[in-house]
């Protein structure tokens, strides 16, 4: 893979790619396990907003856990001559995934 695709170029990008994918983990996928469990009202997203920041800091850490394998997998799926907004979407998916 060539360097310009290869994802995150440095530490900045890299904090803003931990960002991005612990709000899409954290603010979307873990309320909505809790509204299915338990029902769609406001009591649940505010007890669930309750424990945000532990979770927040454990998805952190997955996604540095995660990252290297989560590399490999979008290099399976994807061929060398995708874009790199391709690269970026796959890459990003496979980690929360």
């Amino acid at each position: 893979m060539a360097f310009s695709l290869k994802l995150p170029r440095n530490r900045v990008e890299f904090s803003w790619f931990i960002l991005i994918i612990s709000v899409i983990s954290v603010n979307v996928i873990a309320p909505l396990i809790t509204c299915f469990e338990v029902g769609f009202s406001w009591r649940p997203r505010q007890q669930t907003l309750t424990v945000l920041s532990m979770i927040w800091v454990e998805v952190a850490a997955l996604v540095l856990v995660t990252h290297r394998p989560a590399e490999q997998v979008t290099r399976k799926i994807l061929a060398r001559d995708d874009s790199f907004r391709a690269n970026m979407i796959v890459n990003c998916l496979v980690n929360v995934l």
